[in-house]
């Protein structure tokens, strides 16, 4: 016999698009994420012919004037860059204000007002598991959402320069999407995606991308439109974060009481001072070395020519030294 439903007892109700849609974040980000194309020739030509190479990727509109971001490895030797609005407007005349190898960021300027601006949130700062959207056009199929979590934050190692710090995520970055916009839930810029940064192995890796993060785009972003290039200081070291009895420390738990000298430049300012290889910092400009990462950023972030003084440990004893800040040269 078959047994009829319990009466009196609700049916769940039907799903909506808002309760899972980021369709309201995607409309405030994606008219600033627009496409361009770079075109050079190329200097081995085929046939006797000179053949042109192609390089597409997207751009994030960051002022209603016109200045957008984009990564520098796509626009880099080209002869000729077109950016395409989302409306279509097509700009040939497109000017390059400046560049930052470390980070692959490049500042372009298109002849435009009233452009839709990229979202910003100033006091927003990311974290492990927060969910974030690429914005791309990859492989030119039009606009297009992917959807991950920051996996990671302060990725260094990836880019070989204690300058940059990555963010980590798993939505997918594909060929054409470097250089667009990785944004929050609310549409908010997170950074600017690259595939220039990838694992040196030649590996089939899935789910592991990277962004610069916004705050460091800003940043770069300021520094190009102020002087045309990002100056940063140097000293001409690495450091090593150990604990109060001098042991490296390896995890997050264990108090950071200095900053072991490492790789030291033999002809850098902080050789040129006296600093030696295994000194032991504890401060430097009058502040507490907790941080080595942010030690150094704040040494590429002080303008050359700054005397700032260090306080080490050497054989037992404190010493001061005061250390001219040298500019740091960037590879091309």
């Amino acid at each position: 016999m078959r047994t009829a439903l319990l009466p009196n007892v609700p049916l769940p109700s039907a799903m909506t698009a808002s309760h899972l849609s980021f369709s309201d974040a995607v409309k405030r980000a994606a008219p600033s994420v627009v496409t361009i194309f770079s075109e050079s020739i190329s200097k081995e030509p085929r046939y006797k012919r000179q053949n042109t190479v192609q390089e597409l990727c997207s751009v994030v509109i960051m002022s209603p004037d016109g200045y957008i971001l984009t990564n520098y490895h796509v626009i880099n030797n080209a002869d000729q860059i077109l950016v395409i609005l989302t409306n279509g407007r097509r700009f040939f005349d497109v000017q390059l204000i400046g560049f930052d190898t470390i980070t692959d960021l490049a500042l372009l300027k298109i002849n435009a007002n009233h452009l839709p601006v990229i979202p910003v949130n100033d006091n927003y700062s990311s974290s492990v598991g927060d969910l974030v959207l690429a914005i791309g056009n990859p492989l030119n199929l039009g606009q297009t959402i992917t959807q991950g979590i920051i996996s990671a934050t302060g990725k260094q190692k990836i880019t070989d320069s204690p300058y940059n710090n990555l963010l980590q995520m798993d939505a997918a970055i594909n060929v054409g999407n470097s250089g667009g916009a990785l944004v929050n839930s609310n549409g908010d810029l997170v950074g600017i995606t690259s595939a220039q940064f990838k694992t040196r192995e030649n590996l089939n890796i899935q789910g592991i991308f990277f962004a610069v993060p916004y705050t460091l785009a800003k940043e770069v972003m300021g520094k190009l439109i102020r002087h045309g290039r990002v100056v940063r200081g140097y000293l001409g070291f690495e450091g090593t974060a150990v604990d109060s009895t001098g042991k490296e420390v390896n995890d997050s738990l264990t108090p950071v009481a200095g900053m072991r000298i490492t790789n030291l430049d033999p002809l850098g300012p902080a050789w040129q001072a006296g600093i030696e290889e295994q000194d032991i910092v504890i401060k430097i400009a009058g502040l507490s070395v907790a941080n080595p990462q942010n030690v150094l950023k704040k040494i590429g972030s002080t303008e050359p020519g700054k005397e700032i003084e260090f306080e080490l440990y050497r054989n037992g004893k404190i010493q001061k030294i005061m250390v001219k800040v040298a500019e740091l040269e960037t590879k091309l």
